[in-house]
């Protein structure tokens, strides 16, 4: 899982895998290994890592945390930054990406920063019909389309 998403991170941000290596100073087989599962970055290594995908150490390392990605767009960071701690529905190009069937696009906002928007949801837990269980994502800010903050908020 970790390989996955430091391959989608390093995607997100048009790199190859040569050039992450010369920025950790590690050879492209490294990152070859790191992103196939074959191997994993030490602590330090896996701080530049985080540092380079603009993303928290947490974040990068938490099997909890799925990284969904697009291709890079503006945003208006002040406005989305009103949004930490609200829940509202969020709008994507392509929701699939984000929501099993059973849920709606409601989501709390738990951070934001000019790459990613972090959010939780709840949804039906596997093998269960009543027990739900929170979902954490970082979507792409190219991937949100909109939002509408909830009553409950205001």
């Amino acid at each position: 899982m970790l390989g996955e998403k430091l391959m989608r991170l390093r995607k997100k941000q048009g790199y190859s895998q040569q050039e992450v290596a010369d920025l950790l100073s590690v050879t492209r087989q490294t990152i070859s290994n790191w992103e196939s599962e074959q191997g994993v970055p030490g602590i330090d290594k896996a701080k530049m890592l985080a540092q380079l995908y603009n993303v928290s150490l947490d974040d990068l390392a938490e099997n909890d945390v799925e990284v969904v990605t697009k291709e890079k767009s503006y945003k208006d960071l002040h406005l989305l930054s009103y949004l930490i701690g609200k829940t509202c529905i969020l709008e994507c190009y392509d929701s699939s990406l984000l929501f099993d069937a059973s849920n709606s696009s409601k989501v709390k906002v738990i951070d934001v920063n000019e790459d990613w928007i972090k959010v939780e949801y709840q949804r039906t837990a596997s093998h269960s019909l009543f027990k739900k269980e929170s979902v954490i994502k970082l979507i792409d800010l190219s991937d949100v389309n909109g939002f509408e903050i909830m009553e409950d908020n205001l």
